[in-house]
């Protein structure tokens, strides 16, 4: 077999991009320009080697997580350093084992610790590993180790995409500066209205209370200093019971499917349309974190919403930015109230 000269291989990469942009895709077009713009500028070879690993770990995780768009995922964070022993262990392999039991999948960091217990109690067909290359503690666990369900990244930022990107919701349990990060990084995100709203549980065993402080000291200050607002602590489910835990989730998604930005509107999908009294209490209560208009509920709109979604109903609304902290207290009256005013179709 010749080698290739570097005409072939122009000719080959000019035969797959005219493919890729034969759909006439803005945002296909856009990736390989700046593809193109990155390696033909005076880019030092250490970031060409670092945006190609970053493209490559993410075009993998989005490969991983395809086939499982349909599965609700809750991403379970704690320390790699706790022992099959430990209460804490114990409660977190039994609340894995609690949410995969109402239809949920967990992903974990893969590693050992608390990522095993997690992976542990909701079993290797419904667990995600996405482990870290790191010279200590990060070996993969044995249950998702092999898996078509595990892969390693090289960063942090990628490893934490996923966390979020595929999440519906955020559990924290005892953990170091690594669960902090992504517990911040998940706060952060909610906070200013970059991720989709999910539930954040801060989940211990009982009587171990590690989370107490925290909330009790740290977001407390917070709030008298004037650095987050009342509304924010609202984001945090503090718990020691697993039926708490998963009771709290669950519940979350008893109405409410999704959401998207579409413009300056806020949009929220739902399961079920709200009848005339409750859309009129959600008014009612949640007015004032409008800058214009009322909370309407809508059919078919936008028009180039995904297909999967055309049968939803949805509330759309224009939402003050500075509160969009407060979708996650939205939702949840939203899915009370469908609950104590049903619908009836006329």
């Amino acid at each position: 077999m010749t080698n290739k000269t570097n005409d072939d291989i122009a000719h080959a990469f000019l035969n797959e991009i005219t493919k890729a942009i034969a759909d006439d895709n803005q945002h296909k077009q856009n990736i390989l320009h700046e593809a193109l713009a990155l390696v033909q500028g005076d880019t030092p070879q250490s970031d060409i080697k670092m945006m190609s690993r970053v493209l490559s770990e993410m075009r993998l995780g989005l490969e991983t997580f395809r086939p499982y768009q349909a599965w609700r995922k809750v991403s379970i964070f704690g320390s790699a350093r706790s022992h099959e022993e430990d209460a804490g262990y114990i409660q977190t392999r039994n609340f894995a084992k609690a949410i995969t039991d109402e239809g949920f999948m967990v992903i974990t960091g893969g590693g050992p610790g608390m990522m095993q217990a997690a992976n542990e109690g909701a079993g290797s067909e419904r667990s995600f590993g996405i482990n870290i290359n790191l010279p200590m503690e990060q070996k993969p666990n044995h249950i998702v180790d092999g898996t078509s369900r595990h892969f390693d990244c090289q960063y942090f930022f990628t490893r934490k995409l996923f966390f979020l990107k595929e999440s519906d919701a955020v559990v924290l349990t005892p953990g170091g500066f690594g669960t902090l990060d992504e517990g911040f990084e998940a706060l952060t995100l909610l906070q200013t209205g970059r991720n989709p709203p999910i539930p954040v549980v801060l989940l211990e065993a009982p009587g171990d209370d590690f989370w107490g402080p925290f909330i009790h000291s740290w977001v407390r200050r917070l709030i008298q200093d004037g650095f987050i607002t009342s509304d924010d602590q609202n984001l945090l489910f503090h718990t020691d019971s697993i039926e708490a835990a998963t009771q709290h989730i669950c519940d979350f998604y008893s109405n409410y499917h999704s959401f998207r930005y579409v413009g300056s509107w806020v949009l929220l999908r739902l399961l079920n349309p709200l009848s005339e009294d409750a859309l009129l209490r959600l008014n009612a209560e949640f007015t004032d974190v409008l800058y214009e208009g009322v909370i309407e509920q809508i059919l078919a709109w936008p028009h180039n919403d995904s297909e999967c979604y055309q049968h939803l109903p949805r509330l759309r609304m224009h939402l003050k930015h500075h509160h969009v902290n407060i979708l996650p207290q939205m939702i949840r009256r939203m899915n009370a109230l469908h609950q104590q005013h049903p619908h009836h179709p006329s």
